[in-house]
C-alpha cells in the first residue's frame, strides 16, 4: 500500500464525487471532502449517509471521516453520530467494528 496526499476539495466537487455512484470517487470524495470543506455539517452529514454502505470501503472511509471531523474541528452533533457509530461497533464485520471503535474514540477525546 502507498501513501497517497489526499486533494482537498471544496462542497461542490465533493458532492459530485458522492453522487457518482462510483466507489474510489465516493472513498474520495469523502476523504477530499473532510480535507477541504470548512462546512462540517455537510461533511459531517454526508460521511453519515455512506456509514452503512454495502461497499466496505466506502463505509470504512464513511466512519473514519467522522472521527477526523472531530480531530480537526472538535464538534460534531452527537446527537446524530453516536447513536449510528453505537450500532457500527455492533456491526457483523470486524473492520467495521474496529474503525468505528477508533472514531468513537477520537470523539470522546476531541469532542467531549
Amino acid at each position: 500500500m502507498q501513501y497517497e496526499a489526499i486533494e482537498p476539495l471544496n462542497k461542490s466537487t465533493a458532492g459530485e464525487m458522492l453522487l457518482s455512484g462510483d466507489e474510489e470517487k465516493i472513498v474520495y470524495g469523502l476523504l477530499g471532502a473532510v480535507e477541504g470543506d470548512t462546512d462540517w455539517r455537510w461533511v459531517q452529514d454526508q460521511c453519515l449517509r455512506f456509514v452503512n454502505d454495502p461497499r466496505e470501503a466506502v463505509a470504512r472511509v464513511a466512519i473514519q471521516c467522522l472521527g477526523h471531523i472531530a480531530r480537526v474541528e472538535r464538534k460534531l452533533d452527537l446527537d446524530k453520530v453516536l447513536p449510528v457509530l453505537d450500532a457500527c461497533m455492533s456491526h457483523e464485520n470486524p473492520a467495521i467494528r474496529g474503525v468505528a471503535e477508533d472514531a468513537k474514540s477520537d470523539i470522546d477525546i476531541f469532542c467531549r
